[in-house]
This record gives structure tokens, sequence and C-alpha cells, in this order.
């Protein structure tokens, strides 16, 4: 794109001797302002503002991601104040959305189109489209690192909002649940391979032999010497597997915890108060919709979501709406 907007500039200056200062010094900015409309949203590179190293495979993560990309909801954002995630998303391969991923690992995008001014997006106030963006990266055998992205687009001017993070955090956390249970199976595989030794061995020993079976003198026999070797090494080598499983499992539910812990601090409730003799509350954040109740000066409210035009608010007397930030102030 940056090529094309060059070519176009240089050709500009070719032809100035044939049309003029000001009709190349016009078209120069044409070009540059149609470019920009192309580009217009907040987050024009490729880079993603969440980014976490987990000391899982690639395989494995890649697995847990692409379950969350296939949900068909996004977490973190909502459209009203009664729900707690966007549905209708739909998993997608490619996505015009994001500037094209230059790095390496395995991109996949979640969609969710048709949304009016979805929560933790800054400046969301139109109708558009909120899309997560995942790149899977293999460091290691047993190291992978993880972005996850989200923008909301308005379909009327194409202006991008990024999220506040919290969307990032919260499809984090869903990717997070979905390896803690992939742990928690394994151990209880190796936990029941492990009692498969033992249990095996009781019921051998509580058992007499036939009569028709010669007893073994246990002094004389070397052939029960190299099983009970066998044994104990598979043994040890099941709680050494255990042993690290744990501490893989401790170590993913402290990030995960963590993350769990901003994403409470990003929805506590703010209290401020109207500064204005008369604030009107709007059913959506619109100037011109539909005026659910009028409040008064030095009247209380608490901040459910905002951006940075509109708060959507609760009254004292329990109703919801949008006020206009400009009529409001934080309780000293």
């Amino acid at each position: 794109m940056a090529e094309a907007v060059f070519e176009g500039v240089f050709a500009c200056t070719r032809m100035l001797p044939a049309i003029g200062l000001r009709r190349a010094c016009a078209i120069c900015l044409s070009i540059l302002f149609l470019c920009g409309l192309c580009y217009s949203r907040s987050r024009d590179t490729a880079g993603a503002s969440f980014s976490i190293d987990l000391d899982k495979p690639f395989a494995e993560v890649l697995s847990a991601v692409s379950d969350v990309a296939h949900s068909g909801s996004i977490k973190g954002t909502f459209e009203y104040r009664d729900e707690e995630q966007l549905n209708g998303a739909q998993f997608e391969e490619k996505s015009q959305l994001f500037p094209a991923w230059s790095g390496p690992g395995k991109v996949l995008y979640k969609v969710r189109a048709k949304t009016l001014s979805p929560s933790h997006f800054l400046n969301s106030n139109d109708v558009g489209t909120v899309a997560v963006r995942f790149v899977v990266q293999e460091l290691s055998a047993n190291s992978t690192r993880l972005f996850i992205d989200a923008v909301f687009i308005e379909n009327a001017r194409h202006h991008g909002h990024p999220s506040d993070g919290y969307v990032e955090t919260c499809e984090f956390g869903e990717i997070g649940k979905r390896l803690k249970d992939r742990d928690r199976v394994q151990t209880q595989v190796a936990a029941g391979e492990q009692l498969s030794p033992g249990h095996e061995s009781s019921s051998r020993s509580d058992t007499s032999p036939p009569e028709n079976e010669p007893k073994v003198n246990p002094a004389t026999s070397s052939a029960t010497a190299p099983v009970e070797v066998v044994d104990s090494a598979r043994l040890a080598d099941l709680q050494r597997v255990i042993g690290e499983q744990r501490t893989l499992l401790a170590s993913e539910s402290a990030k995960l915890d963590q993350m769990e812990a901003q994403a409470r601090q990003l929805r506590t409730s703010e209290f401020v108060r109207v500064k204005a003799d008369r604030a009107e509350l709007k059913s959506l954040p619109y100037a011109h919709a539909r005026v659910v109740e009028a409040l008064a000066r030095g009247q209380e409210v608490t901040v459910l979501s905002k951006s940075t035009y509109w708060y959507q608010v609760r009254s004292e007397d329990g109703k919801e709406g949008w006020i206009s930030h400009a009529l409001l102030e934080v309780q000293p």
C-alpha cells in the first residue's frame, strides 16, 4: 500500500509541468486522503495489544485457541447491559479488518457483524463489526507465544476503535480454561496408569496359585526380580510425569488468576454525579436518541461502561441509559 502511495505522488511530480502546481497538489492530497480512509483505524500496524508466553507445546495451544475461535461468541464485550458477551460470532481464516500479519505463526479470526456500540472499545458509538485476531507462534518444543487483538470497525466511516484490553483478557481466560481442562485430564489419565501396576501386584499377592501350578521358590528363582524392577521403574517415571504436570498446571493457574484479577479490576464500578442543571439519560449513545429520564444537578449515577463521549450509567432509581460525559463529574 505504501509503495502505491509513493508511486502515485511520484507520478504527480512528473506531470507537474503539464498540469500545474495547484492541480498536482490537489491530486496528491486526494491520494493521501483515500489512503487515510483505508487506514483510518486506531491500530494501523500489525502488532497485537495482548501477548503471553505459555509453557505449552504449539499443537496444544493451537487446539485450545481453535476451540475458542469456533465458539460462536466474543467474551469481554456486549451491546446491552444485561448481556455478558457477543453471540453470533463466526470463525474466519482471513479478515480484512486487521493489517496483514507479517510475522510467523498460525493466524485465526473471529468476527461478529452488525454490532451496536459494543462495550470496552474506545469511542465506539455506531454500528459496525467486532473482530478478534489470534496468532499462535511456536518458540520451542514446549513453549508457545500467543497474541490476541480485538477491534471494532464502524460501518459508516470504516473507522477503527481498539479494545481497552478487557476483550483480549477475557478471550485468553477462555483459552486458559481449555488448557487447564486438558492438563486435568492428562493428570487423571497418568494417575490411573499409576494405580494399574500396584493394583495388579496386590491382586496377584492376595491370590494363591492354582493347585495344578507348581510353586516357585523366590530364593531360587530369578524370574520375579526383573518384573519387580520394571514395575518400579515405570512407577517412578509416571510419578515424575505427574509431578511435572502439576508444576505446569500450577504455573498456568497462577497466570490465569492474574488475568482474571485484572479483568475484575477493569469492571469495577465508578460513581459520578451530574454537574449540569439538567442532564438527559438517553436510550442509546446518540444525541437524538429517546430520553429515558432527566437527571438533576448533583444526582449520583453508577458508571457501567464508558467511551470518550458517552457513559452508560445507572441512576439512583435503577434506570439505565447513556449520558454525555461532559454533563458528569467525578465525586470529590
